[in-house]
């Protein structure tokens, strides 16, 4: 399974907040890859920049595979498609990780938390609170098992 590592951190962040994963308006796949991954931490994925499993179903993913929507919410308003490749180069640099590579899902997750503080400065979305973002992402790796839940009072004791 294609997937951008964005995508991955998003989907382990919502469910360490606690978030179900429906269907959405835009008929992206977030619900189906979000169910797959987290009931198999084994899955097989490459890691890539660009239209993934979960944008292929996408009412804005164009023929030529690039996504046409527009983030709004930026000043100036942003293509969709540029500040996700840009944030997929920049979390990979930050994992030094090489587009294209392949691993489970368990071991990206791996990687991830090794930069956990620290990976939300990147990874937070314009809008949302990094605190939350940092939360979240350390709960959902703790409930699939990648985290320890007692790690955190261990790294403040030392």
């Amino acid at each position: 399974m294609k997937l951008r590592p964005h995508h991955i951190i998003d989907i382990v962040t919502a469910y360490g907040h606690g978030e179900e994963f429906k269907p959405h308006p835009y008929g992206h796949a977030v619900h189906t890859v979000a169910q797959s991954i987290l009931s198999d931490v084994a899955l097989e994925v490459e890691l890539i920049i660009g239209a993934d499993e979960i944008c292929q179903p996408c009412k804005h993913l164009q023929s030529e595979g690039r996504c046409d929507d527009v983030l709004h919410q930026l000043d100036p308003p942003t293509s969709k498609q540029e500040y996700n490749d840009d944030l997929d180069r920049r979390l990979l640099a930050y994992l030094d990780i090489t587009p294209g590579a392949v691993s489970t899902v368990r071991e990206y997750l791996e990687i991830v938390d090794k930069s956990v503080p620290g990976i939300e400065k990147i990874c937070t979305h314009p809008a949302e609170d990094q605190q939350s973002r940092l939360d979240g992402l350390e709960q959902g790796l703790i409930r699939l098992g990648v985290r320890r839940g007692d790690r955190q009072e261990e790294d403040d004791d030392h």
